[in-house]
């Protein structure tokens, strides 16, 4: 791809992430308390195979930034979200590029790892070590939201690679 054209697609790709996470913000789907499906992460999973790391990586953190400054919200959930969201995106870097792991598979690590970071964030920043209980009711939820996204992505990707002839996945 062009540099023009790599930027105006991870533009769309960014804002399409916001749109996503904005929209899952209004709807309480999951009765758990700070529960999400995470339907943002779908862009998330996609840039990854899409491009690489580097830029799913600033995508993401761009869109936890972008989506913090529209609700003026940078408050003990934002520094969970971004933590988080740094956790799910390096670690679903390291399942793709190291193990070559399936799609699906990496998106699931993601949706583990997304937890555990925000969980670590929420210990540090509330002084409250109990919060770890709150781990595995997180990830009963976690873990078949992120096989959804996994699938969605995949099947995103290759109905994407046989419309443009990408042959990179």
């Amino acid at each position: 791809m062009t540099n023009v054209k790599t930027l105006t697609t991870l533009s769309m790709m960014l804002a399409a992430a916001i749109v996503l996470n904005v929209i899952e913000m209004q709807l309480n789907i999951i009765p758990v308390p700070g529960a999400k499906i995470g339907f943002a992460n779908l862009v998330t999973v996609i840039v990854l195979y899409l491009f690489d790391f580097k830029k799913a990586s600033l995508v993401t953190i761009l869109r936890v930034l972008l989506v913090g400054l529209l609700y003026r919200s940078f408050t003990v959930t934002f520094w969970m979200g971004l933590s988080g969201a740094i956790f799910s995106i390096i670690t679903m870097g390291i399942m793709k590029k190291w193990f070559r792991l399936h799609i699906v598979t990496v998106s699931v690590f993601g949706a583990i790892f997304h937890n555990i970071g925000q969980i670590i964030a929420g210990i540090y920043l509330l002084e409250e070590g109990l919060l770890v209980y709150y781990l595995p009711f997180m990830l009963f939820i976690s873990v078949p939201a992120g096989f959804l996204i996994g699938v969605i992505s995949n099947r995103f990707l290759q109905v994407y690679s046989r419309n443009f002839k990408v042959s990179s996945f």
